[in-house]
């Protein structure tokens, strides 16, 4: 005969749960979020975007395996005093924080050398391990206080959801400010304020330590920058030179760099400044001081401009730019008589840098009366506009840089989807052009997603509306990728009405089509399709003629069907049944390649498939262990099997929920500092609000069960179905007007989201209360789990497919609950009985 866990696991006083652990647990969930997307930040800049998502995904498993060594840790979990244990917890995390920082950037860890260098396979795990010993600490923290929290556990997760939510907002408000390295500095501060708070009482000593240490790192996170440098991956070839300024911000790093050595005839004067966003993704422009309007004048004649092509025909157009970064197409615009210019920049930092911090070398090029500069995610300002535009331009922005942090690091593109040339079109006068550069390997889903669009509005002689050229790859892109590889550099035009002879004639003229390189270093221009005039085995021509697109689109081994604003990952050209074992080995030998490969490698894919792998074998192993000991001991555990498919639906129907969520509000908001500031942290104060409300149901916890899940799926089919129809009437209101919509929206949801989890804790804290942290592991790795498969679901079927199953995970876990009934049976019993 067994004798159940919950009887043997010996009965300790319970402590007294106080405001100061509530406060405590605030802090220190705030740090820890705060820690959490700062390096996120710090990751992406260090390494690459796809590789700092893995890190951080992997190191956040010590947040669920900190759940699994309380578990196991029966004194910790039983006899050890709550107060002095959670101050030591969280002094360790805010300690361990900075010597882990520092660690970081001593460690030459390289992604894209996994298979070339042995040494990478050591540097590797000891990465992983190093990041994730503070969260580790502060899960376990967190964990233990659940564990002992009784009767309190919905009021605590509450604090801890809030507390989350506001970390959340204050990045917007710390990044700016302290910039990576002090933002990761000022959570261990604050981390440390949580430990003065929990051992106030009882752990004089430690508080006191905590205080002196958390007032010495609020002053070091001014000094971070310097202090504790970022070490960048060298094949980012940055200039050796420092930055003459940087800036961060929630989702970006921005550095300028001067360059004064470049000769004359490859800048126009001389002189020139880049923008670097995350190390790498370089904008610039050559110096226009004293005025622009003069250098103008010295520039008449030429025709050597990005975007030059996109003008021929074009009398004072008015014109469009999605992506201005460092002015470029603006001075093309200038250049070419534009009567009026709208430059759209999602990153707040690069228009400032022109219009404030560096007005002067840039000339005043934003102050012109032509121009007006808009900040904010070149298609949510497209959705808004009334104007009509003679052209609509998007010259190789900075596609690769991440965009936001954590789930939405992936580089989703709402610029490039069918959606998105529906509405250029819509913006667009009757002779107007859309104009986009974009590597080679990208072209032909453009003719896909130009092709779909004008057919939706009528348009037959659909090969007369296009033009593409492409760039031969320098000789250093040859020596690195091999002759054969695609070009960086390739341009594709769309224009609403049939190209005229005379256009195509200007255009090849002005492309240099068939003429020598202008110089040595230069490659040549060929055209890639000409309207009406290609070959019909031309990818291009197929897909502009071909009576069954569909069939087009399964033919090519790449992905070249349209994104969607449901699949809105326009930079996925591999189709995942391609990914195979060499897939692998030839993104991680990349070395000196890495930069290309991130144009026509399946870098994010073989990420996230590394990322799943990993996860699901770290859960496994650690979800089953505690159970295997406790089966070792003779312990049975009773309802095991419904209380692991309870967390674990919980842990990957929220994340996923979450994630669709974010898709969703990014066009309605517009930046992704609101985007996921708003998002975000609405959804988990309001989850905290809910939680502190499930704490009324007590005794009838398991009951309420049964009316929230449900509830909170027809909620969630409301809002998914209302939110486009509120999107389209609320677009045109102001931010603020948008910001409270999106609360609105978010609140109720919220709500009900916070109220399954901790009501499953207290449950199970009655059943058997040694599982209360094991729960929480459980839920920890499937949080980490969900991310990851909602990334693939969405990249493979699309975020409404995420959300339905993200219901369905929530019914399962209803499931669960209503077979076992969660009720206490035999083994609850006096005589210990298991049936």
């Amino acid at each position: 005969m067994k004798t159940s866990a919950s009887e043997l696991e010996g009965q300790t006083p319970a402590e007294r749960i106080g405001g100061h652990h509530y406060l405590g647990i605030f802090l220190l969930s705030l740090a820890t979020l705060l820690l959490e997307l700062s390096l996120t930040r710090v990751l992406s800049v260090a390494l690459w975007y796809h590789f700092g998502f893995l890190v951080i995904s992997t190191a956040l498993l010590g947040f669920g395996t900190s759940g699994v060594v309380l578990a196991l840790w029966r004194r910790l979990r039983e006899e050890v005093s709550l107060d002095r244990a959670l101050a030591m917890l969280a002094l360790l995390f805010g300690v361990l924080t900075v010597i882990c920082f520092w660690l970081m950037q001593r460690i030459p860890f390289d992604p894209f050398s996994l298979f070339s260098d042995k040494r990478q396979l050591a540097f590797m795990p000891l990465y992983y391990v190093v990041i994730s010993l503070p969260f580790f600490c502060s899960g376990l923290a967190l964990a233990l206080l659940f564990t002992r929290g009784g009767q309190r556990v919905n009021r605590l997760y509450a604090f801890d959801l809030v507390g989350a939510g506001i970390g959340c907002a204050a990045l917007a408000l710390i990044m700016p400010a302290f910039g990576g390295s002090g933002s990761a500095v000022f959570a261990a501060a604050l981390g440390l304020l949580a430990a003065a708070i929990f051992g106030f009482r009882s752990a004089r000593t430690i508080a006191g330590l905590s205080v002196t240490l958390a007032a010495g790192f609020f002053a070091l996170a001014f000094f971070a920058g310097r202090l504790l440098p970022i070490s960048i991956t060298q094949n980012k070839r940055i200039p050796p030179s420092p930055p003459i300024y940087t800036a961060w911000n929630t989702f970006s790093k921005i550095d300028v760099y001067e360059s004064k050595a470049l000769p004359a005839d490859k800048t126009g004067r001389g002189g020139r400044r880049f923008l670097f966003d995350a190390g790498t993704a370089a904008t610039g422009m050559m110096d226009l001081r004293p005025n622009v309007r003069e250098v103008l004048r010295q520039l008449e004649g030429r025709h050597d401009f990005s975007s030059n092509i996109a003008y021929v025909g074009k009398t004072r157009p008015a014109v469009l730019i999605i992506g201005s970064g460092g002015g470029s197409q603006v001075l093309d615009a200038l250049h070419y008589g534009a009567d009026k210019i709208i430059a759209v920049e999602i990153n707040p930092i690069i228009n400032d840098v022109i219009t404030t911090r560096m007005r002067d070398y840039w000339g005043d090029l934003y102050q012109q009366p032509e121009v007006q500069v808009v900040t904010e995610e070149g298609r949510s300002f497209v959705r808004r506009s009334k104007e009509q535009y003679d052209a609509i331009i998007s010259v190789h922005t900075i596609s690769n840089a991440a965009i936001a942090s954590g789930a939405l690091s992936l580089a989703e593109n709402y610029v490039l989807t069918r959606e998105a040339f529906e509405d250029y079109l819509d913006h667009l006068k009757p002779d107007g052009v859309l104009y986009f550069t974009r590597p080679e390997a990208q072209i032909s889903r453009l003719f896909s997603t130009g092709r779909e669009a004008l057919t939706a509005r009528g348009v037959t002689d659909l090969p007369a509306h296009f033009f593409a050229y492409r760039n031969s790859p320098p000789t250093g892109q040859q020596q690195l990728g091999g002759a054969n590889r695609l070009s960086f550099s390739a341009g594709f035009l769309m224009k609403k009405s049939p190209f005229t002879a005379q256009e195509v004639d200007v255009i090849t003229r002005i492309l240099r089509i068939g003429q020598p390189p202008a110089s040595a270093d230069d490659g040549t221009t060929e055209v890639r399709y000409l309207p009406n005039e290609s070959p019909s085995d031309s990818i291009y021509y197929r897909l502009l003629t071909a009576p069954n697109l569909r069939a087009v689109y399964a033919a090519e081994p790449a992905q070249i069907e349209p994104a969607t604003d449901d699949r809105p990952f326009f930079n996925q050209h591999t189709r995942w049944s391609r990914i195979n074992r060499k897939t692998f080995q030839d993104i991680f030998t990349q070395n000196r390649g890495a930069r290309l490969a991130l144009e026509d490698r399946p870098v994010a894919e073989v990420t996230l498939l590394v990322l799943l792998a990993q996860s699901v074998v770290i859960a496994a192993v650690l979800i089953l262990l505690p159970l295997a000991k406790f089966s070792r001991q003779g312990l049975s555990v009773p309802h095991r099997g419904s209380f692991l498919v309870y967390f674990a639906g919980l842990g990957l129907g929220f994340i996923m929920i979450e994630i669709a969520l974010l898709q969703r509000f990014t066009l309605f908001l517009g930046q992704p500092v609101y985007t996921f500031a708003v998002v975000l942290a609405a959804l988990l104060i309001f989850t905290g609000i809910g939680a502190a409300l499930s704490d009324r149901f007590g005794a009838s916890a398991r009951k309420s069960l049964r009316v929230i899940v449900p509830l909170i799926l027809l909620t969630l089919i409301v809002t998914a179905f209302l939110t486009p129809y509120i999107f389209n009437v609320a677009l045109g209101w102001s931010l603020l007007a948008r910001v409270v919509v999106s609360v609105l929206i978010l609140a109720p949801l919220g709500i009900l989201l916070g109220m399954p989890f901790p009501s499953g804790l207290r449950i199970i804290g009655e059943e058997v209360p040694s599982l209360v942290p094991w729960a929480w592991g459980v839920n920890g790795f499937f949080t980490v789990i969900g991310t990851v498969g909602a990334l693939i679901l969405g990249m493979a079927f699309g975020f409404k497919a995420v959300l339905v199953i993200a219901a369905a995970c929530y019914l399962i876990a209803l499931a669960s609950v209503s077979r076992s009934g969660w009720k206490r049976g035999p083994s609850a019993s006096a005589n210990g009985a298991v049936p």
